[in-house]
């Protein structure tokens, strides 16, 4: 993570910016590990994004709109642009063009309980440290129910938001203020029983509307 950042501030220092393709070897698995966290981008069409360079396909592929759920899994969705179709710098602003309204339909976990008492009961780390959070203000994590969907955008845990405050997170490649996603993501995700996520943008608007109707 160090060199990760060395690397970007010594290449911003002589004026260029970076942007990460990345190989095989970085591509996005099942789970996201905290160096290709620091690796994704954001814009407000397209939330938390990531660029991949595929050789073998000739292909050239945004994932975007990612999201994580409470098991550590992350959901996104892929397009792929093969090599050669158009210029390659109109590809990379792809995330900042005028787009349709992407969104990603969600399915409820309905195990989610019995896997986070499993956590528990093996004495996982991670786990056992937000139980403790739960303790300290007279809860617990086994009595919360899960009858909807937990799924939120790459930083953000929904269980670890206490008294409407949202722990800061910050991403190395990322320069915009994220924590307004956030925070209406958080508004959206307590008034509404929502069966999908959608970009950055979405809920901004949502907010103004609401804004707007109680003036």
């Amino acid at each position: 993570m160090k060199r990760l950042k060395e690397r970007k501030e010594n290449y911003q220092v002589h004026g260029f910016t970076v942007l990460w393709l990345m190989g095989e070897n970085l591509w996005l698995k099942d789970q996201i590990t905290n160096l290709v966290k620091n690796l994704v981008y954001f814009s407000e069409n397209r939330g938390f994004y990531y660029w991949e360079l595929d050789f073998k396909t000739q292909k050239l592929r945004l994932k975007s709109l990612i999201h994580e759920d409470l098991r550590g899994k992350i959901i996104y969705l892929q397009e792929e642009i093969p090599f050669g179709q158009g210029r390659l710098i109109e590809q990379l602003r792809l995330p900042f063009l005028s787009q349709k309204l992407l969104t990603i339909p969600l399915i409820v976990d309905l195990k989610l309980a019995e896997f986070i008492r499993r956590q528990l009961y093996y004495c996982s780390p991670k786990w056992l440290k937000l139980q403790e959070k739960y303790y300290q203000r007279g809860e617990n994590l086994l009595n919360l129910t899960f009858e909807r969907s937990f799924i939120a955008p790459l930083g953000l845990n929904l269980l670890e938001v206490f008294d409407d405050e949202i722990p800061l997170h910050k991403f190395t490649q990322i320069k915009q203020n994220i924590n307004l996603y956030y925070e209406n993501f958080l508004i959206n995700f307590q008034q509404n029983s929502f069966k999908a996520v959608y970009p950055p943008r979405f809920y901004a608007i949502m907010e103004k509307q609401e804004k707007d109707m109680n003036e």
